[in-house]
């Protein structure tokens, strides 16, 4: 399609809300990291983290300090007696449901969230590669036939310059200097010298080994994310055997081994895993803003933006540098820099009409006045050939360097899925964890509502005699 031009990015919700963190004059320039600036722009992400760590730190700060000093605050972990605190146990109960409900989602979707990133980047890996093998195999058939047709040219150059022939008409000589300067003045072999350079920058980065590299890469990911998902599975039995907890308090059913494998195992591991969901929180949440800056990086706001800022970093040759601006910075937006394929075709189909008129027009007087009719017209025939030959690759080659053919690719790998079906699968993730954590946090400022009675009181009596000994 020749009005093709690249869909202009729209950044998906997720991309669109972490954009918006403040980095407090910080660098969000990602391609900063890559120049060997990585202090401040990891300072400027770590507002998440310090946000988590903050909170988290200042809650247990209060649960240990109502439960050294505070000893009648239900914050101390106090057991409520039976009709007592009843908002505490409803809040404790809204809290667990809110983190049962998100691990059971997290365990049952949080693989499945991520299909629809990695079926766009598969689909495009594959495209990628596909295109890339033809278009290498298209350049090698154009040097090959362009090698013939420069051969036989020049013999047919030769011929014409020394006189094929005695006695030949001023007509047919200015048509055979014609065709022979058609041949000398066309300046096709610059076009597919750029090719020449282009198909070894193509079999370099797309090599069967950078293939091999890729996939192995995306498989290593899919089996990651598979396995996180069970990572709810702990947060989910230990969140219900406390909830267990709570309902054998409102029923008056008490046992004595329960009762104490939740006071000293349950809630510890219940409290290691708040502080391992604080951390998810903190990691997925830099993931998140990582994404955001590729994603609405340099001056367009885009992906693409991200792509010039790094490309700047790197050295390139200038025909590969013109076709990544082409078919993916300006999203084809610009001229071609394989145009002149086209006006090399031309120039070719040119001197394809030209040795057949001069085939038509000088055969019949080759045969009766010339000696070595049979090598020229041979000659004629065969340079044709390869012309044709040479046209149909140039053809193929055009339809190899079709733009939106490219850009389609990079368009549904890197816009759909790297910044769109990827930031909002994490955002899923970093949601269901959130809830975790906060419910989490919650979950143990009223954890009285599903102690024992018994065993606090023990131990808090304990600790009175021990106090009132001393003294």
């Amino acid at each position: 399609m020749l009005n093709y031009t690249s869909p202009e990015y729209e950044p998906s919700g997720a991309v669109k809300y972490f954009e918006g963190v403040p980095r407090y004059g910080h660098t969000e320039n990602f391609y900063e990291v890559i120049e060997g600036n990585r202090s401040d722009y990891i300072r400027g992400i770590l507002l998440i983290p310090a946000l988590i760590a903050a909170i988290t730190i200042l809650w247990f700060t209060i649960l240990a300090f109502s439960t050294c000093i505070c000893r009648k605050s239900y914050l101390s972990g106090r057991g409520l007696r039976r009709g007592e605190g009843a908002i505490v146990k409803g809040v404790f109960l809204f809290s667990t449901s809110v983190v049962i409900i998100s691990s059971i989602l997290f365990l049952t979707k949080g693989g499945t969230v991520f299909t629809d990133t990695f079926d766009d980047i598969e689909g495009s890996k594959v495209d990628l590669f596909q295109v890339t093998n033809e278009g290498v195999n298209t350049l090698a058939k154009i040097r090959i036939s362009l090698g013939m047709f420069i051969e036989k040219s020049q013999i047919l150059q030769d011929n014409i310059a020394g006189g094929v022939c005695q006695d030949l008409s001023q007509e047919s000589q200015n048509l055979l200097e014609n065709i022979s300067t058609t041949i000398f003045t066309s300046d096709y072999t610059d076009q597919l010298d750029q090719l020449n350079v282009f198909e070894h920058n193509l079999r370099e980065t797309f090599s069967s080994g950078r293939q091999s590299q890729i996939e192995e890469l995306l498989e290593k990911v899919e089996r990651i994310i598979d396995v996180l998902k069970y990572g709810a599975l702990p947060s989910l039995i230990i969140t219900s055997t406390l909830v267990c907890g709570l309902v054998f308090k409102w029923r008056g059913i008490k046992f004595k081994v329960f009762s104490f494998v939740l006071s000293f195992l349950i809630l510890p591991l219940f409290v290691l895993i708040e502080l391992l969901s604080g951390v998810i929180v903190a990691l997925l949440g830099i993931i998140l803003l990582i994404f955001s800056d590729l994603c609405t990086g340099g001056e367009d706001q885009s992906p693409e933006g991200s792509i010039i800022s790094i490309l700047d970093t790197m050295e390139h040759e200038k025909i590969m540098r013109q076709s990544l601006d082409h078919y993916i910075v300006d999203g084809c937006r610009t001229e071609n820099p394989f145009g002149g394929l086209t006006d090399a075709k031309d120039a070719l189909a040119d001197i394809s009409m030209q040795l057949n008129e001069a085939a038509d027009v000088i055969s019949e007087f080759f045969e009766t006045k010339c000696s070595n009719f049979t090598e020229f017209n041979t000659l004629l025939a065969g340079c044709n050939d390869d012309l044709i030959d040479l046209n149909d690759a140039l053809q193929e080659g055009l339809n190899s360097t079709e733009c939106e053919k490219i850009n389609s690719i990079f368009v549904t790998a890197i816009h759909e899925g790297a910044c769109r079906s990827a930031p909002n699968a994490i955002w899923w993730m970093f949601g269901c964890c959130f809830a975790v954590w906060i419910g989490g946090l919650f979950m143990l400022a009223t954890r009285a509502a599903c102690l024992s009675v018994a065993y606090q009181e023990l131990k808090f009596s304990g600790t009175d005699r021990t106090s009132s000994s001393s003294d």
